[in-house]
């Protein structure tokens, strides 16, 4: 009999192995204590490194928004500077809206995420 489970999670590695070669560093952020006050390095969270997957200029039509308050919006399309994704399955903890994700001489800030049930989900990345 196949163990399904151990041959999924082969292939997610395998999947990993190929596609993965950018190393990035994950720092993580938290609001400011108000509104007046930006965004921080959050003391508790570590910020940790790992290899991923970034793609420039991702499809603007892979993540619908949510409708503006703002009534002279209509269609709410939103592009990201790029995409991340990579396997999650060690990680100490998933990263949030807000996040930095350091690659490649680049800090980027995390803007949205895309899961679709595997260990291996997409954030959408902005320039910080």
């Amino acid at each position: 009999m196949v163990d399904w489970e151990a041959a999924r999670a082969f292939t997610l590695q395998a999947c990993a192995d190929i596609f993965d070669y950018t190393s990035c560093r994950l720092q993580p952020r938290k609001a400011g204590i108000t509104a007046n006050h930006g965004a921080s390095n959050d003391p508790d969270r570590i910020a940790f490194d790992f290899i991923g997957t970034i793609d420039l200029e991702p499809p603007s039509d892979r993540i619908p928004r949510h409708l503006s308050s703002d009534t002279g919006i209509r269609n709410g399309t939103v592009s990201y500077d790029a995409v991340l994704t990579a396997h999650i399955g060690a990680w100490p903890y998933l990263p949030v809206k807000g996040d930095f994700v350091v690659a490649v001489g680049t800090t980027w800030k995390i803007a949205a995420k895309e899961q679709d049930g595997t260990p291996r989900p997409a954030w959408y990345l902005t320039r910080a």
